[in-house]
């Protein structure tokens, strides 16, 4: 018997033995942790706990307005639209951190209609289109911080069951939490009168046709209440009695729908695209409109682009901030900064994240915030952001720089260098509206060294010519209305009306490589930059690379002198152009500039690193370069945000699967 307790000890004892059950054991917690987070993604445990109206300390003696804030919607990743989660996250926590309380629908309307004050720092949040995935990640921060905030919706979103909108008994489910009402953004999301760029009439385009076709728009389109019906020479196609008949059926439809589904109308409306008028494009149009919203709501929020509204504004005509998944929490804050009144601008208190990386510099203009590898600059509205390396590094003669530019593409970033903490004199290397400028202040004069448009880094044959790209939105029209048409037979025609286009495309339409002109898109002040820059600056020659070719070769800058008091300033701009096709304003710009890494040249190296680096040849980590700053990510935080990535993804994965 001792004998076989020995042998049975000694197989739990052995090596591969206890390998087996350390990686059980490991197993078992890692699924343990990953349920927690998955449970504590999904499922609530608390509810919502409004303000204390008797608080002084919260609702004080003076009106302050409020401020109003919608989402177009939430994701856990970032998309041309939707903010990611970790990003609302930080900007709820800077909110809440700066006292800003939540109110409802009912606080602003009795604020308007019966003067009951509100919180100094009101905040009145909403999301729109009424998504499921932006309810179901938008809710647990909003548990987090005890805010509450109105999911506007579509009424006819809520007829039938679909799996990207909230329905009815999801809508239920979450207003009694208290953290979520119910808002309304109208009937439909639809447009009408829309061009193509080559202006082609389309005519009526429902939500999911615009999003097909909106590659190949431009801006020659309006929301279905916004305007009358018109034909290809914009003639109207109904008269003053039927344009009144055709928006009165949406009026009366929403009601029925909202009356039928929760047996009330919300208080509040969000007139879609009204920005462009008071309440539509057209006069008439603009009269029904408000004559319907003022039959069915006590609110109207009827502009975006501000956030602040005030006791004195129109209760029909209140604004909101539409924030962009692209912004960065301090982008939020210096907007509401630049709304509030000259008094109560100190309220606001900018993120600076990492504060031992921004200790080691001091920004001259504007906010930064530093995040992992990440420095975000965020600018002054209207104005440039700069900030310059202040820990007491010496700057030395030969210099190498390395940094991914992530800013949008639209706008300007900077890089300075031999030039003083108050920007006299230096090199500035530049990314503007994807060119990149090289210029030098020569005794208090700017001199432009190169202007390099950077859409010549594209092969020829990866350019659309104009031909082709009229022949691909021709071609998207034609499958979209086959998609879509209400109409089995007609959408078959237009099927292989499409079949046919491409057939007879063939072999005549002509690409760039051909000789046919390129066609060149505009960019949208939402549109991503992602460049990797590398800046050489030996004695008095200058080399740039921009994804690892040169595009600067030897440029002469010996009439900059090198300082004594020589630092490296990062600056950004706001763009000089401000199209968008989503009618988007913004005087605030962010400049991105990730994996920053400052190096100076060794004097043994000093004469083969400039042949080496216009060949793309060298790295941040080679032995001819020492290091004089370095913002990249290494050793445990490179690690650590590995993991975060890995278990992000495998919660993603469940997320979208169960």
């Amino acid at each position: 018997m001792k004998k076989e307790q020995k042998q049975r000890h000694k197989l739990i004892e052995s090596n591969k033995d206890k390998v087996k059950i350390t990686r059980s054991v490991l197993e078992f917690v890692s699924i343990v942790v990953l349920l927690y987070f998955i449970i504590k993604a999904l499922f609530f445990f608390t509810s919502f706990t409004p303000y204390d109206e008797f608080d002084d300390s919260v609702v004080g003696s003076s009106d302050h307005g409020f401020l109003a804030l919608s989402y177009l919607g939430v994701d856990r990743q970032e998309s041309d639209t939707l903010i990611k989660t970790t990003r609302l996250d930080e900007e709820l926590a800077a909110l809440k951190d700066l006292g800003y309380v939540t109110v409802s629908q009912k606080d602003i309307r009795d604020y308007y209609y019966d003067g009951k004050p509100l919180p100094e720092k009101a905040l009145y949040l909403m999301f729109e289109d009424g998504r499921k995935d932006t309810a179901m990640f938008a809710e647990k921060l909003l548990e987090k911080y005890n805010y509450k905030a109105t999911i506007m919706t579509y009424a006819k979103n809520l007829e039938k069951p679909d799996n990207t909108f909230l329905s009815p008994k999801d809508i239920r489910k979450i207003e009694k939490t208290g953290y979520c009402e119910l808002g309304t953004n109208g009937y439909r999301l639809a447009y009408i009168n829309a061009y193509d760029r080559y202006d082609r009439f389309l005519g009526q385009l429902t939500a999911k046709e615009y999003v097909q076709l909106r590659p190949y728009l431009g801006r020659d389109y309006n929301h279905y209440l916004m305007d009358f019906l018109r034909d290809e020479n914009r003639i109207p196609t109904e008269s003053a009695a039927q344009m009144r008949a055709r928006i009165d059926y949406d009026y009366d439809m929403m009601r029925q729908v909202y009356t039928e589904k929760f047996g009330k109308i919300p208080t509040a409306y969000v007139l879609m695209q009204a920005n462009t008028g008071r309440f539509g494009n057209n006069d008439k149009v603009s009269d029904q409109n408000k004559e319907n919203m003022e039959k069915l709501f006590e609110l109207n929020f009827n502009r975006e682009g501000f956030s602040l509204n005030r006791a004195d504004d129109d209760e029909y005509d209140l604004t909101r901030m539409q924030p962009q998944a692209y912004w960065y929490t301090n982008h939020l804050l210096m907007r509401i900064w630049d709304d509030l009144e000259d008094d109560e601008k100190d309220w606001i208190r900018f993120v600076t994240g990492d504060g031992k990386k921004a200790a080691e510099w001091k920004v001259t203009s504007g906010a930064v915030q530093f995040d992992k590898n990440v420095i975000a600059l965020t600018s002054l509205p209207g104005k440039n952001g700069r900030m310059y390396m202040s820990a007491g590094k010496k700057i030395p003669k030969d210099i190498c720089v390395f940094a991914d530019i992530n800013g949008n593409i639209l706008g300007e970033q900077s890089i300075i260098l031999r030039t003083d903490p108050k920007g006299s004199g230096g090199i500035r290397v530049m990314l503007k509206d994807n060119h990149l400028v090289v210029s030098a202040d020569n005794d208090g004069q700017e001199v432009e060294m190169l202007d390099y448009d950077l859409h010549e880094l594209i092969d020829v044959k990866d350019r659309v010519s104009v031909e082709e790209d009229d022949e691909a939105a021709y071609e998207a029209e034609l499958l979209s209305r086959s998609v879509f048409s209400e109409d089995m037979k007609e959408g078959v025609i237009y099927y292989y009306e499409g079949l046919d286009a491409k057939k007879e495309a063939q072999g005549t339409v002509r690409s760039v490589a051909d000789g046919a002109e390129e066609y060149i898109a505009g960019f949208d002040l939402n549109d991503k930059g992602s460049r990797k820059l590398g800046i050489l600056l030996q004695d008095d020659r200058l080399s740039v690379t921009i994804d690892g070719r040169a595009v600067a070769k030897d440029l002469s800058c010996g009439f900059v002198p090198l300082g004594k008091e020589d630092t490296v300033i990062l600056e950004c701009g706001v763009p000089d152009e401000d199209y968008s096709q989503r009618n988007l304003a913004d005087d605030v710009y962010d400049g991105v500039f990730s994996d920053l890494v400052i190096k100076g040249v060794n004097e043994s190296s000093a004469v083969d690193v400039f042949d080496r680096f216009v060949h793309g040849q060298l790295s941040a980590d080679d032995s001819a370069l020492y290091t004089i700053y370095d913002n990249s990510m290494k050793g445990a935080e490179l690690v650590k945000d590995k993991q975060g990535r890995f278990w992000n993804r495998i919660i993603d994965w469940f997320i979208a699967n169960l």
